[in-house]
């Protein structure tokens, strides 16, 4: 196995979760052509998706909000289980569903959760994807978190997510200065 930086912590960080969720959320907006109120709620959505699997971790961005569910969640299930699995993102998808949330809001919530399963099977825990069963998931290639490759990782995201929502206005401009 490959193992980059893989020393210290084994929890993705925060930063590039919410990153990543920067960029499922500019994706989406961009996909579903959304006016800019959409877009901001659909964004806002996308990042608070990306982090939400972590409610099982209490001292994570999330869980240190919301304490005692995340105390609960964790007692229930443990850490990287339950929230972290194909079963939790199908239920999450069925409830958005059947309260017929709009499909820009469903595909930005669903894919951000899933966007943060993706992330964490890349660290060395790696995360129970077909939970109940006890496998674990974990990427040949993973790397240590809060080190070089998650720092560039988060930025890359974020500069991708600005690109991605600037994008349609930067092609205008360029379109407007080549015909003068």
């Amino acid at each position: 196995m490959l193992k980059y930086f893989y020393k210290g912590e084994q929890n993705m960080t925060g930063k590039t979760h919410a990153s990543c969720g920067f960029l499922v959320g500019a994706i989406t907006t961009q996909y579903f052509h959304t006016d800019i109120f959409t877009s901001i709620s659909v964004i806002v959505l996308s990042v608070i998706s990306s982090i939400l699997p972590d409610i099982c971790h209490t001292q994570s961005k999330i869980g240190r909000r919301f304490r005692l569910t995340s105390f609960f969640v964790r007692i229930l299930f443990g850490h990287r289980t339950f929230t972290h699995s194909l079963l939790f993102i199908i239920g999450i998808s069925f409830l958005l569903y059947f309260i017929q949330t709009p499909m820009y809001y469903m595909v930005a919530i669903v894919i951000g959760m899933f966007s943060h399963v993706i992330l964490d099977i890349l660290t060395p825990r790696g995360v129970k994807l077909l939970y109940p069963l006890p496998f674990n998931i974990v990427s040949p290639i993973h790397f240590k978190t809060g080190g070089l490759v998650d720092v560039s990782l988060a930025t890359a995201l974020s500069v991708g997510a600005i690109y991605t929502l600037f994008q349609p206005y930067l092609n205008t401009m360029m379109h407007y200065w080549l015909i003068k």
